[in-house]
């Protein structure tokens, strides 16, 4: 289980808000419901919104409130509208929606460069021309455990209970039905955003939620998913997860060496045949000079040292501090173009990824401000950005179905095959070490549903890393596609 946990494992930060206002309760609660109006330029239209920051009571069996949820939503259609809403959910697990939130669809979101860096600080937000507001009432949710949510109880933590897989689709579609409920919207079509675990959820909420809450899913936007945890773990026997890093391992050396001029599909084709089978054909430690490592370190962009050393599966780790060694830098994971200064003893390189423990600090710093300051929600309570705790002690359980695919997979076929008018969207980021584009490819060849199914499936791979929309140019690249998948008459995609 460590193993799935590392898959997003994160570092948690916890950021404190403004101080107290009227809205904050005295016991220390967070207040109910806040709502505010704006309004934000979209190309040569204005649009009106409100803007409303609430938590929702989950209950138990006996009708006790065991937890609240923090939502974000941002409406712009009368109760009872046919407008679309779309339920946004991060990873992790362990993380809130603020990546998502402040980062692509929000009506503002954090400035960032047009390489996708972590700004310095202080931050500074600014309005979203590419919000998907423009097309779609938006919903930011963020599981117990992180945000403002939390469990209530008289356990030593009362959020763990939400920390499984089971639980954690059954809380969140309860969240969902009570959305609906209390803003009378269960007349609007349902989409489901996911990013990273965040893509698991959206997967399997797409069956269970029509199961077990009567809400059937119009369509899912999955942004560099973990779709299969089995398939981003690279041991011995899985040949597989090995493949699925190396059209991402040559594309980054691409960066750093322009003289190697790829052919992207031919390093894809490479990678889900001859690879394969060079690796299952090794004995023991391939000699010096054999002609298959030769091969696969030349489209890494690493010595022939490396990649005999470890048999021709490259660690994404190892190829981080590799890549660029002689440079005297590491590569992120989370974006592969962007480095940081090694320490010149690897063994002692324990610092910080160049963008995951950056973008954390930065994108908490902003909510905290943007919640105080836009939409007046003001608490003493830590607003938690993302929690180690939550992904060691994930409960993982119940992942793999007799089928053979995993609880995602089999998920999404289903709901695809019960409703086959489902809307797919799968989006990848190009320089992403954490869920590299391919796997999300080779997973959907995988699906069990007839060809015309699949190939209405919509595949995109930005330039970027795993929170690929920090780029500006993928940010709106990524809401153009999203609005022509909702594919509303009226809908406006970002201005050009």
């Amino acid at each position: 289980m460590a193993k799935k946990a590392a898959i997003v494992t994160l570092l948690l930060i916890t950021l404190g808000a403004g101080g107290i206002s009227a809205q904050e309760r005295a016991d220390g609660e967070l207040p109910a419901r806040v709502a505010t109006h704006h309004a934000i330029g979209l190309g040569d239209r204005r649009l009106e919104y409100d803007a409303i920051a609430e938590t929702l009571p989950l209950t138990d069996a006996k009708g006790t409130t065991n937890a609240t949820v923090f939502t974000i939503a941002y409406l712009t259609a009368a109760p009872g509208r046919e407008r679309p809403v779309s339920f946004v959910f991060n990873g992790g697990p362990g993380a809130a929606s603020v990546f998502l939130h402040l980062g692509a669809l929000g009506p503002q979101v954090m400035e960032t460069p047009a390489n996708g860096t972590v700004p310095g600080p202080p931050v500074r937000l600014v309005d979203n021309p590419a919000t998907w507001l423009g097309f779609t009432d938006l919903v930011f949710v963020d599981p117990v455990g992180t945000g403002f949510s939390r469990g209530k109880g008289k356990e030593e933590n009362p959020d763990k209970p939400f920390w499984d897989m089971r639980a954690d689709i059954t809380s969140l579609g309860t969240v969902i039905r009570l959305w609906l409920t209390r803003h009378e919207r269960w007349a609007s079509p349902i989409f489901l955003v996911g990013e990273s675990y965040g893509g698991f959820r959206a997967a399997t909420l797409a069956q269970a939620l029509p199961r077990d809450v009567g809400v059937t899913v119009n369509g899912l936007v999955l942004l560099s998913p973990a779709l299969d945890l089995s398939a981003l773990h690279q041991d011995e026997r899985d040949l597989l997860a090995a493949a699925f890093f190396l059209p991402s391992f040559a594309a980054t050396a691409a960066i750093y060496a322009p003289r190697l001029d790829r052919d992207r599909a031919g390093v894809e084709r490479f990678a889900l045949s001859d690879y394969l089978v060079g690796l299952a054909g090794l004995k023991g430690e391939p000699p010096p000079g054999d002609p298959f490592i030769t091969k696969v370190a030349d489209i890494a962009g690493l010595s022939e040292d490396i990649v005999r050393r470890h048999r021709g599966r490259i660690p994404r780790h190892v190829f981080a501090h590799e890549i660029r060694r002689t440079a005297g830098e590491v590569v992120s994971l989370y974006d592969s173009t962007v480095i940081r200064p090694a320490r010149p003893d690897e063994r002692d390189d324990d610092a910080a990824d160049p963008v995951l423990q950056p973008a954390v600090a930065a994108y908490g710093a902003a909510f905290n401000a943007y919640a105080a300051d836009a939409l007046g929600y003001r608490t003493d309570l830590a607003y938690r950005v993302l929690s180690t705790e939550i992904s060691r002690q994930w409960n993982w359980q119940g992942d793999r179905r007799g089928d053979g695919l995993g609880l995602a997979m089999s998920s999404l076929e289903t709901a695809l095959l019960q409703h086959p008018a489902t809307k797919v969207l799968i989006a990848n980021g190009r320089y992403d070490l954490v869920t590299p584009y391919l796997s999300s490819r080779w997973l959907v060849d995988q699906l069990g549903v007839p060809p015309g199914l699949r190939a209405g499936i919509r595949l995109r791979v930005y330039e970027g890393g795993h929170m690929m929309y920090m780029r500006p140019d993928s940010r709106r690249l990524l809401a153009r596609d999203a609005a022509d998948l909702y594919g509303a008459p009226n809908a406006a995609a970002p201005s050009q």
